[in-house]
């Protein structure tokens, strides 16, 4: 039984008593108190964790100064390693499994130490294993002469650290393909960087960047301040669907009215199954309409398109109706943006993987959001686009 002014005089100070006992070298007592604290009920269960860990750690730094009895069998040897093992038990009586904490992680370490001290080398290995230390919970299966338990531990540890150094690996990576502007390549690393403690807020980046990217088929662009332009990929769906590339704001529209496509003798508009259906000069298209040079299309009730067609792209203005000031470029493959914005020649922007891509001509210097870029950009929800070295064209993605 504790000698209850011990017990009074723990609860006032726990770690002040471990520390005047381990000065005192009154290891008998000491084991007596750890012991205590380590029983499931009653004792000194009112001791935090972070009383345990403290007046743990000073046993150990008490024991490191003690030479070890020339006879191992001696008493003192017996009674140094009671001791560990109580205090062993104390920390891991009050920490949670698994650890939740650093605090629970630490005291749990500190515990493994101490039973591998006092002999208890299978305890060891499982605490050891429970943190995944397995080069230490090699060493304690050793220890015992468990050679398979050791191998596997050794080979979870180097598997471990391979995968370690695959994921800091990823990181540079990821690092350098955002510098340059290749964020879908970038995000697609994301799964590997679990392996490290740093890899979280790469993690975290990468989703905010996946969230980001603009997906589809169509992209909007404008100058500060000035009216948005579409850009869009073939087949192109016009109608009032919000994923259409070309997309109208007229009620009497259908969501999808007609669709743009890309044959062999050019570009070609046909109805998508629509009410109105499509007029040109007045007439109602029944079959698909090969679109050549300059005219103009009727969609709905009041809603009138220019266009203006070339072998790979036609470029859409509105004349009429609701959708008067629509801009809106779709073209084959890389779609050349000099048509819609002056100044932007040798800048391009595609599909690629169903997300919009900027892609510039060598001699051309494009920075996104503040960045120079590689020879292409997967483009952002709210970027901004530089063009020159002076910014003389700045461009909004929406």
């Amino acid at each position: 039984m504790l000698d209850p002014e011990l017990t009074i005089l723990g609860g006032r100070d726990f770690v002040g008593l471990v520390g005047r006992l381990c000065r005192e070298r009154s290891w008998a007592t000491l084991t007596v108190v750890f012991s205590a604290v380590g029983r499931s009920e009653g004792g000194l269960a009112f001791v935090s964790l972070t009383d345990v860990d403290a007046a743990a750690r000073l046993l150990s730094d008490a024991l490191a100064h003690v030479a070890p009895p020339k006879n191992p069998r001696a008493g003192q040897a017996d009674e140094l390693r009671s001791l560990r093992l109580s205090a062993a038990e104390a920390l891991l009586a009050r920490s949670s499994r698994p650890p939740l904490t650093e605090l629970e992680r630490r005291a749990l370490e500190r515990a493994a130490t101490l039973l591998a001290a006092g002999g208890d080398h299978r305890r060891a290995a499982l605490t050891y294993e429970e943190l995944g230390q397995d080069t230490r919970a090699g060493d304690a299966w050793g220890a015992i002469g468990d050679l398979e338990r050791m191998e596997a531990a050794l080979a979870r540890d180097e598997a471990r650290a391979s995968a370690r150094r695959q994921a800091v690996d990823a990181m540079r990576r990821f690092d350098t393909l955002l510098s340059a502007g290749e964020r879908r390549a970038a995000v697609a690393l994301a799964h590997l960087f679990h392996n490290i403690e740093e890899g979280a807020t790469a993690q975290q980046l990468a989703g905010r960047i996946d969230a980001r990217l603009v997906r589809g088929g169509g992209v909007n662009l404008r100058t500060p301040g000035g009216t948005w332009c579409r850009v869009g990929a073939l087949p192109a769906v016009i109608g009032r669907d919000r994923a259409a590339e070309v997309m109208l704001r007229d009620p009497s529209v259908s969501r999808r009215h007609a669709v743009l496509r890309a044959r062999a003798d050019g570009i070609t508009v046909e109805d998508a199954g629509s009410r109105g259906g499509i007029r040109v000069g007045g007439a109602r298209v029944d079959a698909p309409l090969p679109l050549r040079g300059s005219g103009e299309l009727g969609f709905g009730d009041g809603t009138t398109l220019a266009f203006t067609a070339t072998e790979n792209t036609v470029l859409i203005e509105g004349r009429g109706g609701l959708d008067r000031t629509l801009r809106a470029l779709v073209g084959v493959d890389m779609v050349s943006l000099a048509p819609l914005f002056p100044g932007a020649d040798g800048l391009s922007l595609g599909f690629t993987g169903g997300v919009a891509r900027l892609v510039r001509r060598p001699d051309v210097a494009v920075r996104v959001d503040g960045q120079f870029i590689g020879p292409g950009c997967d483009l952002l929800h709210g970027d901004v686009v530089e063009i020159g070295t002076t910014a003389s064209l700045r461009l909004e993605v929406e």
